[in-house]
């Protein structure tokens, strides 16, 4: 039999097709069982378990067949150690069912890590820089320099932070700023945490009054109102912002211990 008359053949049309319908069947069936392994078409919400041990976490999402790895640990000072600081994915995002969860947690014994240089870089960089190395930004002293808003020293209890210092994650770092401005404009400070005698002392350094001085009802005697601290203060402490010399600083206080 000649090509041309087998291709023309109904022999050669019945196997074709037989063909075509048999590629077309696994490919469906394929598609299914691609579709049944990776659950197409449902997705979840992640709850939120900052907050919770992995155990807690795990009990929460029992219905939701979701799998945890803890990928990092850090020490944070605030924070119940062995619970959940970050998870990724995030809390709301839209995953499916077995999806796994990594997790940071938090750490009892605080870890060491070198300080960086953040001296001749703007503030705002040097608090992102010491965050993302586990340190805590502490006071600010801004010091008169034609370099405004340039980190010119860094500190720890006062004293100097030579370079390739290593010091525990959750660490303060102080910082002295340079501030341009004329003899008759100033900053904000950041009163928050202060007492009355603290703040009247950075207030008048700084050329600055008290303006409304408001006690919550945790203040209820002489007493109180000398050991009470700063909650809230407008304007709010920026070190971007230049005000004039003599501005008022109005103030909320309360006696109520922070736990």
């Amino acid at each position: 039999m000649a090509l041309k008359e087998f291709f023309l053949s109904k022999l050669f049309r019945k196997h074709l097709l037989a063909a075509v319908v048999l590629t077309l069947v696994l490919l469906w069936i394929t598609m299914m069982i691609l579709s049944l392994y990776t659950h197409r078409g449902e997705s979840l919400s992640i709850p939120d378990f900052t907050g919770m041990t992995i155990s807690e976490a795990r009990q929460a999402s029992k219905k939701l067949d979701l799998r945890f790895e803890v990928e990092d640990s850090v020490y944070k000072a605030d924070k119940k150690a062995g619970t959940i600081l970050i998870q990724n994915p995030l809390p709301g995002h839209r995953i499916k069912s077995g999806r796994k969860i990594y997790l940071t947690l938090v750490t009892s014994v605080p870890g060491q890590e070198i300080v960086p240089q953040v001296t001749d870089i703007s503030l705002r960089q040097a608090r992102v820089l010491l965050e993302s190395k586990g340190f805590l930004v502490g006071r600010i002293e801004f010091r008169p320099s034609e370099f405004n808003d340039l980190v010119l020293e860094q500190k720890n209890n006062g004293a100097p932070i030579p370079p390739g210092t290593r010091m525990d994650t959750g660490s303060t770092v102080d910082l002295v700023v340079g501030q341009s401005f004329s003899a008759n404009d100033t900053f904000v400070p950041d009163l928050l945490g202060m007492t009355m005698a603290d703040l009247l002392v950075i207030l008048n350094e700084r050329q600055l009054q008290t303006g409304s001085v408001v006690y919550d009802g945790s203040v209820n005697s002489h007493a109180d109102s000398i050991s009470a601290t700063v909650i809230s203060q407008f304007p709010v402490a920026d070190s971007t912002i230049v005000v004039p010399a003599g501005s008022s600083i109005n103030l909320v206080l309360s006696a109520r211990i922070k736990e």
